[in-house]
């Protein structure tokens, strides 16, 4: 494994909430364990905005200002992710990159202009909706799915502009086929699974698959067991399933890690992959799968940085 990059986790809120620092091994990922993996990560970390709350740019500003105090208070340990150069520096130097991201396009509220404040703080992928519906569109938990609303076009057309990454996972299937319709830029699945291995409404169809594939994007797999499997319980060998369906579907190049680490229940955690210590867990059962090498750097990293790499969003 010469890198790992994974498109979500919770784990600053999680940290802000219960007064933690980021190295503590509370949290499923956290810096101590990350560093005795020895090699460059680039974790993508969300602002989640839980539906209802009535002030959600707040809430938002102030998970990123837990970021910003603990990266002050650990100095070099971390790299927030703004440019190529952040990228090279964190590979080059086997550091650990953040990536920040917001869940839950409710963070802007009513205002646009508030995708120019979060853009200003360095974030790089904002997603439409939680399972809820808001503002902007439906979620995927919609009991009557009528897609983006015209301010969700706004927003959709708003994040283009500012060349941020549109995240679909959680959208309702008329919410992303809306958005793949006014996007001219890539969409990605930052933390989603496939819907024809596990029939939840989280889950992407292979029309959606297909259509992220086209659009140059990704799926980064979900470790949710309830999304992995319809029994509810679940191992790496559900999520290589996973991987393994997407791969064989449209392609390697188009599967990712989604881990959302520190944003699940514990009855949703795969048992042999509770947090970034067990990740070689993930690693042996695609080997033992028959991905080769080049197979398997893919899926763990070069995917993501392809994408990332590729945008003018990280080169802003």
């Amino acid at each position: 494994m010469k890198f790992l990059i994974d498109g979500h986790c919770d784990t600053i809120e999680k940290a802000l909430d219960n007064k933690l620092s980021l190295q503590d091994k509370k949290l499923s990922f956290n810096l101590c364990d990350a560093a005795q993996l020895n090699i460059p990560i680039i974790q993508m970390a969300a602002a989640f905005i839980s539906p209802g709350n009535q002030n959600s740019f707040q809430r938002a500003k102030t998970i990123f200002k837990y970021f910003f105090e603990q990266k002050e208070k650990l100095g070099d340990k971390i790299i927030q992710i703004q440019s190529n150069n952040d990228i090279d520096k964190v590979i080059a130097e086997n550091k650990l990159g953040i990536v920040l991201t917001i869940e839950n396009g409710s963070a802007i509220e009513d205002n646009l202009d508030n995708v120019d404040f979060f853009c200003h703080q360095g974030v790089k992928v904002m997603s439409i909706t939680w399972n809820n519906d808001n503002l902007l569109g439906c979620g995927a938990l919609t009991k009557n799915d009528n897609g983006l609303t015209e301010f969700g076009k706004k927003y959709i057309q708003k994040l283009n502009q500012k060349n941020m990454l549109i995240d679909v996972s959680h959208s309702s299937q008329k919410t992303f086929w809306d958005t793949s319709k006014i996007s001219e830029d890539t969409v990605v699945a930052t933390h989603s699974c496939c819907y024809h291995l596990c029939s939840h409404p989280r889950n992407l169809t292979d029309e959606q698959i297909r259509q992220i594939a086209a659009m140059n994007g990704i799926i980064g797999i979900c470790y949710c067991t309830q999304f992995l499997s319809e029994t509810g319980r679940a191992t790496t060998k559900e999520i290589v399933d996973h991987i393994d369906y997407i791969a064989n579907l449209v392609g390697i190049d188009y599967v990712g890690l989604g881990s959302d680490f520190d944003g699940l229940e514990e009855e949703d955690i795969p048992k042999n992959l509770k947090g970034i210590s067990q990740i070689n867990n993930l690693i042996q059962e695609l080997q033992n799968r028959g991905f080769d090498e080049d197979e398997i750097q893919k899926i763990l990293g070069e995917n993501w940085l392809r994408v990332l790499q590729t945008r003018k969003t990280i080169l802003s």
